[in-house]
């Protein structure tokens, strides 16, 4: 028999809380669980929550999908879904994030023009760590605006080494978003620059692959918009967002002539995609 007090109850009721559900919810959809179609007075006494309480807290389940409300003659029934609609949990989490992201996108631009207010002076940014660069690789999509196009140098060695799975993610949403890129990259790996110059990687993006003793750096760098990233994969890892119109205007100059100089060194993509 299923008892409250016993402590796996107590962890079930933590792992729920941890994808999502709060301390009432989870115990109330532990109780429906366990009793099968049941009338609210019941529920109640056994997840130990007020009657009037577990009336809300069915109704916030059954917009999860986690409860089901019929009527059995002239009783009011409730039931847990099976646990898999749990997931349901996760995927309406992943919903809202994707709507604040929207919502951000459109308040960026707004606000950028409360800082630049205080002056042309450059704003410098330090990020920290491999948490760091992840959110630099974020602000980079989700500031520049669809049509526009990022320039990048990286060593893709040391970029997939510190980041094996986010190479990919990070091409499909800037594709996604229709951004445009050029990039002269570097890679000691013969894969990794097939599949870097492939057709698979080729939509919205120019990449000009030159030899290692070219650009030997453990580290990257993009332009984007009115600012420049640049991060070090090696070490100490992290990096830096300067925003100046000034000094991003010059760096695309300086990437310009490192493009043209890239061509007549190193192996390109045959079309840009898109």
């Amino acid at each position: 028999m299923f008892i409250r007090g016993l402590p796996y109850y107590m962890e079930f009721v933590t792992e729920l809380k941890k994808i999502g559900l709060k301390d009432k919810e989870a115990s109330v959809y532990l109780a429906c669980l366990q009793l099968g179609p049941s009338p609210v007075q019941v529920i109640a006494r056994r997840a130990r929550v007020v009657r009037a309480t577990t009336y809300v807290i069915l109704e916030s389940l059954a917009k999860l999908g986690l409860v089901t409300q019929y009527e059995e003659g002239k009783k009011t029934l409730f039931a847990a879904e099976p646990p898999r609609q749990l997931l349901r949990v996760l995927e309406k989490q992943e919903e809202d994030i994707r709507q604040k992201e929207r919502q951000l996108e459109t308040l960026m631009p707004q606000l950028q023009v409360l800082v630049k207010s205080t002056g042309e002076r450059p704003s410098v940014r330090y990020f920290d760590g491999s948490e760091g660069v992840r959110a630099i690789r974020q602000e980079i999509v989700m500031y520049t605006k669809p049509g526009k196009t990022v320039l990048n140098m990286t060593n893709a060695d040391h970029l997939d080494a510190y980041f094996p799975q986010t190479h990919t993610n990070y091409y499909r949403q800037r594709v996604a978003k229709r951004i445009h890129s050029k990039t002269i990259f570097t890679t000691t790996s013969a894969e990794s620059k097939k599949r870097l110059l492939s057709v698979d990687f080729s939509e919205f993006s120019e990449r000009i692959y030159v030899p290692p003793e070219h650009f030997p750096s453990p580290g990257g760098m993009t332009i984007f918009e009115d600012r420049v990233a640049m991060s070090s994969f090696s070490g100490k890892s992290g990096g830096v967002i300067v925003e100046s119109a000034v000094i991003s205007g010059m760096m695309r100059e300086l990437f310009q002539l490192a493009w043209i100089g890239a061509k007549e060194v190193g192996e390109s993509n045959v079309s840009a995609r898109g």
